[in-house]
């Protein structure tokens, strides 16, 4: 899974796609958690693997957008590309 994260100056976060919600909250607490919650960004994720077929395999994808998203916020925040990148190891 890739993510690119884009700071703005307004103190609104938006995802695309749009039902990565936990993505989207990941972003903001690594805003606020180093001290500069009151930027907001554009937060993109990219998977490239097949579709999650069980909730456990749902599960370990939503853990990896939460923390690809803030590797990404913490690269743009330390002035890097602001993007990250991490493997979503499959479930049994």
């Amino acid at each position: 899974m890739r993510a690119r994260f884009a700071l703005t100056e307004l103190p609104v976060i938006t995802v695309c796609p749009e039902n990565a919600g936990a993505a989207c909250a990941a972003a903001g607490r690594a805003l606020r958690a180093a001290g500069r919650g009151q930027l907001g960004g554009r937060l993109e994720l990219r998977t490239g693997g097949p579709a999650p077929q069980t909730a456990r395999q749902a599960a370990a994808v939503a853990a990896v957008e939460r923390r690809v998203a803030a590797l990404a916020v913490a690269s743009a925040l330390r002035g890097g590309p602001g993007t990250a990148s991490l493997r979503v190891r499959p479930a049994d």
